[in-house]
């Protein structure tokens, strides 16, 4: 059973005058007050926030920290003693749980060091969800989306997101000789994917939010078509999730894939699969756009 509920929110790094434009016009995100004039808050739904931006230099070393949810205090106490007792350590932060607007929260780092903030009690807005653009989000028990992490060993990674945190794998999938390696821990295909690949240092590849409509993701295609904002992959239907969707550079270098239709997991019928690389049509990649993602030496 997964010890982690869903993604709650990601906290990431990049300049904020180029993310207002890009969260609002481009997302479709609503921005909201951050605790201080160096933060920008978005939302996606009910919640107070999904995604948060610290002020600073985009590069392959922007993500900051990944929120996951659990479902109880009981299950982030149980979550604290699995990890300890893993020779992890685990830091209780009540500062820190109040700028995140939670209830509790603790902070570890995987594998790969990135740091992850476990929290329980994301407080919900008594502002109904306003999208500036229209745009409806599939968000609530399924949360965020998911990430697709680099990591220096993908398969290590997916055992301790597995061994440790509860994840469960979805499938994996053959990417230039390498295993891509896609987990879920609610019904979303999945929350967490990694995958390892020569020159890529460990960071944030995508950030996947879901939007209710077809329609949705053409309006934002031919927005981002329009925005200084490169398409990193055009719009296409993977093998796997056969989530349709693009995938666009944020302000912050890595991407963000703008998607539709994911597949939904069922563990009682569920069968892990291996898919090779590529879609069943579209997502022609733009070799470009990893200028940004590797810090200049693509």
């Amino acid at each position: 059973m997964s010890k982690i509920e869903s993604l709650g929110y990601l906290v990431v790094r990049g300049p904020l005058d180029q993310w207002k434009e890009f969260g609002t016009s481009v997302l479709g995100a609503q921005l909201v007050a951050g605790p201080d004039v160096s933060t920008l808050m978005f939302r996606t739904d009910e919640r107070a926030f999904r995604l948060v931006v610290q002020d600073g230099q985009a590069g392959p070393d922007s993500l900051l920290a990944i929120g996951f949810e659990v479902a109880t205090l009981q299950a982030l106490d149980e979550l604290a003693t699995t990890l300890t007792e893993q020779g992890i350590k685990a830091d209780e932060n009540h500062e820190l749980a109040r700028a995140r607007r939670v209830q509790r929260l603790i902070t570890f780092r995987d594998n790969d060091g990135f740091l992850i903030e476990a929290h329980v009690g994301h407080e919900l807005s008594n502002e109904p969800f306003v999208s500036p653009r229209g745009v409806s989000f599939v968000c609530g028990d399924l949360g965020l989306g998911h990430v697709f992490l680099f990591a220096s060993d993908a398969q290590q990674s997916s055992a301790f997101y597995q061994d440790v945190l509860g994840f469960r794998l979805s499938d994996t999938v053959a990417m230039g000789g390498n295993e891509a390696y896609f987990l879920h821990c609610n019904p979303r295909h999945h929350t967490a994917a990694f995958g390892s690949f020569t020159g890529m240092p460990a960071g944030i590849g995508h950030l996947m939010i879901e939007v209710g409509t077809l329609d949705q993701v053409g309006r934002a295609l031919d927005i981002v078509q329009k925005s200084p904002y490169p398409v990193q992959m055009s719009i296409g239907e993977h093998t796997n999730d056969r989530m349709t969707s693009f995938y666009v550079v944020t302000p912050s270098g890595f991407a963000i894939e703008y998607g539709y239709n994911g597949l939904l997991v069922d563990d009682a019928t569920w069968k892990v699969g291996r898919h090779d690389a590529g879609s069943i049509w579209g997502h022609h990649f733009n070799m470009d756009s990893l200028t940004a993602m590797t810090g200049g030496e693509a």
